[in-house]
C-alpha cells in the first residue's frame, strides 16, 4: 500500500511515498525483497522519495536490536545500498508477545523524504497485535487541494435548473449596440 503526498521546499514542491512493505519470516537466510523493491524501484523511476514502514523481520543493531541475524545483515545492506536511511530512534520494542520481545518493524527513507520526519517514536498504546504502533509526524506537506470536474459525473438537469435561478432576473436588454 502506498499514498503519494507533496511536501513544500525551498526548490519547491516535492513528492513523498508513504508506503508499507511487509518480509515474510518464513524464510530463514536473506528476505525475500519483493514489495519493498517494487517500492523503492517505482519512486526511484518515477522521481520521488520514499518513506517505508517495514515489518522487516530481522534483526540488526542499526535498528536497535542486542544482536544481528542471518536475515538482517543482507537487509541492511540493501537499505544501504539503495541510498535509504533507517529513522528508528532508541531500542523500545516494536514486536512484543508474553515470550519475545523484538525491533522488527523499520522506518526507512531518503535523505530528502528523512528530513520531513520528525518525533519518530513506538507508542505504549494498545494495538491489538504484536506489534506495537510507529508514530512519527511528516513536516512541511503542502496542504493545498487540488479540484477539478469530472463531466461525466455531472446531473445535467440540476446544473440548469441551479443555471437558470442564477440568471433569473439579471438579465437587461441591451440598449444600444457601439460598432468601432
Amino acid at each position: 500500500m502506498a499514498v503519494k503526498i507533496k511536501t513544500s521546499s525551498g526548490r519547491g514542491p516535492r513528492e513523498i511515498i508513504l508506503g508499507s512493505a511487509y518480509l515474510p519470516y518464513d524464510d530463514v537466510e536473506l528476505p525475500p525483497l519483493g514489495e519493498l523493491e517494487r517500492l523503492v524501484m517505482g519512486c526511484r523511476a518515477e522521481g520521488t522519495h520514499p518513506i517505508i514502514g517495514c515489518d522487516a523481520n530481522s534483526h540488526h543493531t542499526s535498528w536497535g536490536n542486542t544482536n544481528i541475524n542471518n536475515r538482517g545483515e543482507p537487509l541492511f545492506n540493501h537499505i544501504m545500498a539503495n541510498g535509504l536511511d533507517i529513522m528508528n530512534r532508541g531500542n523500545i520494542p516494536t514486536f512484543v508477545t508474553p515470550n519475545k520481545q523484538e525491533v522488527t518493524d523499520i522506518t526507512i527513507a531518503t535523505f530528502h523524504a528523512g528530513n520531513h520526519i520528525k518525533d519518530w517514536h513506538v507508542t505504549e498504546e494498545v494495538s491489538c497485535s504484536d506489534h506495537r504502533y510507529i508514530q512519527f509526524t511528516v513536516m512541511g506537506i503542502d496542504h493545498s487541494v487540488i479540484t477539478y470536474r469530472n463531466p461525466r459525473g455531472t446531473d445535467w438537469e440540476s446544473f440548469r435548473t441551479d443555471l437558470s435561478g442564477c440568471l433569473s432576473g439579471t438579465t437587461e436588454k441591451i440598449k444600444k449596440i457601439y460598432r468601432s
